[in-house]
């Protein structure tokens, strides 16, 4: 019955080290998925509305945020400043912003609300200043479409 033991304790203490060998890894330091939600315009000003998704296993304490939308090289929105947010692990967050719009981008808009284009390809890019993990860059490119009865609203 002696020969036993040890054999018991080699393969419990095998198993376990496979076990924390195998599992799941904190994620720290990845930048976050950042989307437009929807953008508004309306007597001058264009309002963005993002979703911030943190993908690391810790909280993100956003301090600042510099974020720009540009679709067919015309800057359409841009914002530099203070967040104050802070992302649950995993969590996701909607934040809104506003800027004074530029000519340029109410003529797109305009023509896309008005059914001149379907479409406009644009790019969202900027970055999230953390406090424990630095600046986190981001950039994603898509399509604002038309939000269908909102007139002046688009996703």
């Amino acid at each position: 019955m002696t020969a036993q033991k040890p054999k018991t304790w080699v393969l419990l203490i095998s198993s376990a080290l496979l076990c924390i060998a195998c599992g799941d890894k904190l994620i720290r330091g990845a930048s976050p998925i950042v989307r437009m939600n929807e953008l508004s315009h309306q007597s001058q000003v264009i309002n963005l509305q993002l979703s911030i998704r943190n993908l690391n296993g810790v909280p993100l304490d956003v301090q600042n945020i510099n974020v720009s939308l540009s679709a067919k090289d015309e800057l359409l929105f841009s914002y530099n400043g203070p967040a104050q947010t802070n992302i649950v692990a995993n969590g996701t967050e909607v934040w809104a912003m506003q800027d004074e719009e530029r000519e340029a981008g109410r003529v797109l808009l305009d023509k896309l609300q008005s059914g001149d284009i379907n479409s406009l390809p644009y790019t969202l890019k900027g970055s999230v200043t953390s406090v424990e993990d630095g600046t986190l860059n981001f950039e994603h490119t898509g399509h604002i479409y038309n939000v269908p009865g909102r007139s002046g609203h688009f996703r």
